[in-house]
């Protein structure tokens, strides 16, 4: 090593001259001012990137809630907050049940299926509109909602309907104050509401059993008990249009039998309502018109019907007004229902179970086969009226055939006739 090149303690404490510091400072800036002018040159318009959403766990969901938070609660009929509560309720029964065991897995998070679930429930008329939001097909879009559905329906009729009778019981009710105003000793009213639906194909019989006579539409039933806080207790399965409302009572015989009977603690409660004598050990429900003659086998507070020829009294008017304005809870619990949700206010098609999961796609093939089936019957008959044009063609010009013969015929009884004129002149 040369001597030029030895570093010794003093050259390394030595203090840098006031021109050296001032020109590496000159530089740095430089280098920055450059680089600010880089950055400024580059455009800040953020650029639409499908990867942007890769590390979300539920990218659909949280594109509508960043570009609006509005956008949940008008889409959904949830906010925020409730649609986190909803979705932290039943995400360990999601992750036990859906999207598990042998075939083919949707790509989709459970929390984005939640989300479109709400959305196919309150706006969904026709799958293809919804599916478009989302940008997926409709078959699959489909597919996954109502496999979904299957999973997380009967889950949340047991967490937010069933649950509600042992929770709201006759005598939680009593002792809060909150019964029916009129009926104090009704644990509950009951109703049919009746949704259309498209005429069901087959036989007349067949057809006839889904006419309801009383809105003139084919369509379904179900019955719905409400307490008088406004919740629901029961939603039965639903029944052809031209079932009798008492009978989808009598069907759901079990249900009203269980949840009528007072307990050991309910029997001390006060009951001076109507049917008390004859239905000592049950609650009473209240029902309408279409319920007469309930009372035989249910305690079953049930307005007075007008007899043939025969006006009511003013105590039946007035009775019956006072059961209809404690079964108004049940109206306006359908009228939410058909308000918040289209679901059920739409026309639903003749299959119950699942609204036929593939008739979309039956529809287009059978639409397709028909149109090819048309075109072929229109090149056969038309090749069919010109064979025949040409045969007919060749018959009448061909000797000796029946159409020359014909015609040589009539020529010959003109001559006659000429010849016969002249010599009779």
């Amino acid at each position: 090593m040369t001597p030029s090149q030895t570093s010794t303690p003093q050259d390394l404490n030595r203090l840098l001259p006031p021109e050296r510091v001032a020109e590496g400072v000159s530089i740095l800036t430089q280098l920055d001012t450059d680089r600010q002018y880089r950055r400024q040159s580059v455009s800040s318009v953020r650029l639409d990137n499908d990867n942007d959403d890769i590390d979300s766990p539920s990218p659909i969901y949280h594109q509508f809630l960043r570009e609006d938070t509005q956008n949940v609660a008008a889409l959904t009929n949830f906010a925020p907050l409730e649609f986190e509560c909803l979705w932290n309720s039943i995400r360990a029964h999601v992750a036990d049940h859906w999207n598990v065991g042998r075939g083919r897995k949707s790509k989709q998070q459970p929390k984005d299926v939640l989300f479109m679930f709400l959305v196919v429930l309150k706006h969904c008329g026709k799958w293809d509109v919804v599916a478009n939001v989302f940008r997926i097909k409709t078959g699959t879009f489909q597919k996954i909602i109502l496999s979904f559905a299957e999973v997380v329906s009967p889950y949340l009729y047991e967490k937010y309907v069933v649950s509600a009778a042992g929770k709201f019981t006759m005598e939680a009710l009593v002792l809060v104050g909150n019964t029916f105003r009129n009926y104090p000793s009704a644990r509950y009213a009951a109703d049919v509401t009746f949704q259309q639906s498209n005429m069901p194909t087959g036989q007349i019989k067949e057809r006839r059993a889904y006419y309801s006579a009383k809105h003139h539409l084919h369509g379904y039933k179900v019955e719905v008990s409400v307490l008088p806080n406004g919740l629901a207790l029961n939603c039965t399965a639903h029944y052809p249009g031209s079932e009798a409302d008492i009978q989808i009572f009598r069907n759901n015989h079990e249900f009203h039998l269980q949840h009528l009977l007072k307990s050991s603690m309910e029997t001390e409660l006060a009951d001076e309502g109507p049917l008390t004598t004859e239905h000592s050990d049950s609650w009473a429900v209240l029902a309408d018109n279409g319920y007469q003659g309930l009372a035989a086998d249910f305690r079953a507070i049930t307005p007075f019907k007008k007899q043939p020829l025969r006006e009511l009294t003013l105590e039946h008017v007035e009775t019956k007004d006072r059961i209809a304005y404690d079964r108004g809870l049940v109206k306006n619990y359908f009228g939410r229902l058909c308000t918040l949700w289209a679901m059920c206010s739409d026309k639903y098609r003749e299959d119950g179970t699942n609204y036929h999961n593939y008739l979309k796609r039956l529809c287009v093939i059978s639409h397709d086969a028909s149109t090819k089936k048309l075109a072929v019957q229109r090149r056969y008959r038309e090749k069919r009226r010109m064979r025949l044009r040409r045969m007919l063609v060749a018959h009448v010009d061909r000797p000796g055939s029946r159409s020359a013969r014909q015609r040589e015929s009539d020529e010959e009884s003109e001559d006659f006739f000429d010849h016969e004129s002249i010599a009779f002149a």
